[in-house]
């Protein structure tokens, strides 16, 4: 009897341990890998309404399409009339163009309502994958992803005016064999529960890259760059600002710190909102150490002449500086330099090294 007792108890315990992994693991994204649908696709989209998963739908009038194993036509999986690809995982997944050779800045997203609104000052990761087509002649270095508090939509088909949380910029070398992921963790302002994923950057803004042994099977695919998009996911991380500290483990005075997820615009000193949240931590650190001052070190890869890449790199330290004030750090606790090519990390120019080399340092000083 005894016995009976302890595995009833165990057992009750086991389920209240997974109960509470799987409420701290709830993706918030609703049918997150297009797997359930309105109808079975047919054929591409022509009208914004014709987007078919449940949950999802545009937020312009571009056109998405939606892909599934179900269909027997141009919109099968794994072969489409836009490439062939195996989803992530399932049997579904969106398509979008995000980035034309035309002025226009033709573009499409899809965009969904998240299960509930996130809350004030809680973290959250976010995550997709994207991959492009393999009928797609163009590719390009980046895809992001956006947060509204209110449902976007808009009567044009070219930019939406917001700004991403996410934006994914790579290699474009890397950008055309396999499912690829973007992700971010971000702090909530409160409210945000809608999610849009495409390209919000402008073409010039936009690097591409013309792959000649591809031949476009359609007049679209000859002059875009056409994605698919799969598997995503905002799921809450319980840490706090102070917990995040340990990504700066115990914070010592004139010891060298890289800044891991500090993004800049490309060829801009512009910080990307996917800094912030490495940021905050800098934030708190000072906020919890007020006597101390830090040094921001900013570093360029081996690209471009010297002239500029000094200036690129002052200025990228001083965005992050302002971000800073902005927060409350007074101009007095900080210090900016720009190094541009001299202190690479690693002397070989290969694409992997160079992002190692574009950087942003930190310094604590007393």
């Amino acid at each position: 009897m005894m016995k009976f007792k302890l595995l009833k108890c165990q057992v009750i315990v086991c389920l209240w341990l997974i109960a509470q992994l799987g409420f701290a693991q709830k993706n918030l994204v609703p049918n997150p890998g297009f797997e359930d649908y309105v109808r079975c696709p047919v054929s591409f989209s022509t009208d914004p309404l014709h987007f078919g998963p449940n949950n999802w739908n545009s937020p312009s009038q571009g056109t998405p399409d939606y892909y599934n194993k179900c269909s027997i036509g141009d919109m099968h999986v794994p072969n489409n009339w836009a490439g062939v690809s195996h989803a992530h995982s399932g049997m579904g997944y969106a398509g979008i163009y995000a980035w034309s050779t035309s002025k226009k800045n033709y573009r499409e997203f899809v965009q969904c309502k998240l299960a509930e609104p996130l809350k004030t000052g809680f973290f959250y990761k976010i995550r997709f994958f994207y991959r492009l087509s393999s009928y797609s002649v163009y590719a390009i270095d980046r895809i992001g992803l956006a947060l509204s508090n209110a449902e976007v939509k808009v009567s044009y088909d070219t930019l939406l005016d917001i700004k991403p949380v996410i934006s994914e910029i790579k290699n474009l070398e890397t950008l055309t064999n396999a499912w690829l992921s973007a992700s971010a963790k971000i702090q909530a302002k409160g409210g945000e529960q809608y999610l849009i994923i495409g390209n919000f950057s402008t073409n010039d803004s936009t690097e591409s890259m013309k792959i000649d042994y591809r031949e476009g099977k359609s007049l679209m695919l000859g002059s875009n760059a056409y994605y698919y998009i799969d598997d995503v996911s905002v799921m809450q991380d319980e840490i706090t600002v102070a917990d995040n500290e340990q990504y700066i483990e115990a914070p010592k005075l004139n010891e060298i710190y890289i800044l891991k997820n500090i993004h800049f615009q490309f060829n801009s000193y512009e910080l990307l909102p996917s800094s912030f949240t490495e940021l905050d931590v800098l934030i708190s650190i000072l906020k919890k150490n007020p006597n101390w001052k830090v040094q921001l070190s900013g570093h360029t890869d081996d690209q471009g002449t010297e002239e500029y890449n000094l200036l690129l790199s002052r200025n990228r330290a001083k965005s992050v500086g302002d971000y800073l004030m902005q927060k409350g750090v007074t101009s007095e606790r900080i210090q900016t330099l720009g190094f541009g090519k001299q202190k690479p990390i690693h002397e070989s120019t290969d694409e992997a090294a160079r992002a190692i080399n574009r950087r942003v340092e930190a310094k604590f000083l007393d």
